[in-house]
């Protein structure tokens, strides 16, 4: 097996089992997780179905270059067993009598072929005729005469088999996908793996708040907390929030940094107020089961981490406010407020730094 298939039905198991286990986890429809199991469906299967392409076209090309070419149908044909054999040994020594005593046969030798252990089978003083075994356990009558429809009825009266005829090399076994198209087929099944990963973490957190990245990591923390040993769920919740935390925190980077738009960067302080509503979600729900002193520690860390991210945040708008980089609105004015609130600070342990009231500069708009 090479690497790239045990990537494929790797990947697209891992899919699958994502997709049940966040089933259970989130709850819900199932429905919304059936894009993860389709994406890692396909990465696991495409490329045998590419290979299987290119061996149905072989096959029909050599269909067509037989009948263009005029061959009989008598001649150079192959006879294959309907049903499999269990011991090819046994098999072959009881076909070896059956043929060395037919008269209408010179001589039957065993021979070993690539394929494994064979007979064949001279008649007419210089045909020769193959009887071989498939690694499926199929066994294959072959000759270049009109004769060999004759030994494949001797063969399959000596061992109860049963052939029908074929013009597919049944040896042609399916070829893996190899050179460049190999590179980009498995450029392609990762590309596929990764979409199954990021519609399971847009599934289970659609709120528009979170990008795929911070999605995906939300529903690793998830993960973790249910599958590693020693993680209680307390444990989880103060990740998740700490992780919230962080992203408020880079709003106000992305507050500066983005081009002057009133609105898009208002939107920047709604998202924050969207994330750190979550974070504060989940420190509520912290501490309204038993914490140890580590975790109220923790807790009580976070909530002066989020508190100071918001006030970045809101610092931030105003100093592009203030630049005249943007235009003041209603809008951002509220935002700004609610950032500057405290909503939790009766929750906090340890006193928090005074908040200053919020200021703003007038600034002209420019006619």
């Amino acid at each position: 097996m090479n690497k790239l298939r045990t990537v494929a039905w790797g990947g697209g198991g891992f899919s699958v089992l994502l997709a049940a286990w966040a089933t259970i986890h989130y709850g819900g429809s199932p429905a919304r997780f059936l894009p993860t199991v389709a994406f890692g469906l396909v990465a696991a299967t495409l490329p045998f179905g590419i290979a299987y392409s290119k061996y149905a076209v072989a096959s029909i090309r050599q269909r067509r270059a037989a009948v263009d070419e005029g061959i009989s149908a008598e001649k150079g044909s192959i006879f294959v067993s309907e049903t499999t054999i269990d011991d090819p040994i046994d098999c072959l020594e009881s076909i070896f009598p059956a043929v060395r005593d037919d008269d209408a046969y010179d001589e039957v030798t065993r021979e070993a072929f690539q394929e494994g252990p064979g007979l064949v089978v001279l008649y007419g003083g210089f045909h020769n005729a193959f009887v071989r075994i498939t690694s499926a356990g199929r066994v294959v009558v072959s000759g270049a005469s009109e004769h060999t429809h004759d030994l494949a009825d001797t063969v399959g009266e000596a061992y109860s088999l049963s052939f029908q005829r074929t013009r597919d090399n049944p040896f042609r076994d399916l070829q893996p996908v190899r050179g460049a198209p190999r590179v980009f087929l498995g450029v392609v099944v990762v590309t596929l793996l990764l979409a199954s990963t990021v519609s399971a973490a847009g599934a289970a957190y659609p709120s528009d708040a979170y990008n795929p990245a911070e999605r995906t990591v939300l529903v690793g923390i998830d993960a973790r907390g249910d599958f590693v040993p020693g993680t209680d769920r307390t444990d989880t919740q103060l990740s998740k929030a700490a992780f919230l935390v962080a992203i408020v925190d880079e709003g106000s980077r992305e507050v500066m940094w983005e081009q002057n738009d009133t609105d898009r960067v208002t939107e920047h302080g709604h998202q924050a107020l969207r994330v750190s509503r979550d974070a504060r979600a989940l420190l509520t729900a912290a501490r309204d089961g038993p914490l140890t002193t580590e975790q109220a520690a923790r807790a009580d860390r976070l909530d002066r981490r989020l508190v100071d991210a918001r006030h970045a945040v809101a610092a931030a708008l105003v100093e592009r406010v203030e630049s005249g980089s943007i235009n003041e609105t209603a809008d951002l004015r509220r935002v700004v407020d609610r950032l500057r609130a405290d909503p939790a600070a009766g929750r906090v342990r340890t006193p928090l730094p005074p908040v200053s009231p919020p200021s703003y500069r007038t600034v002209r708009r420019s006619s």
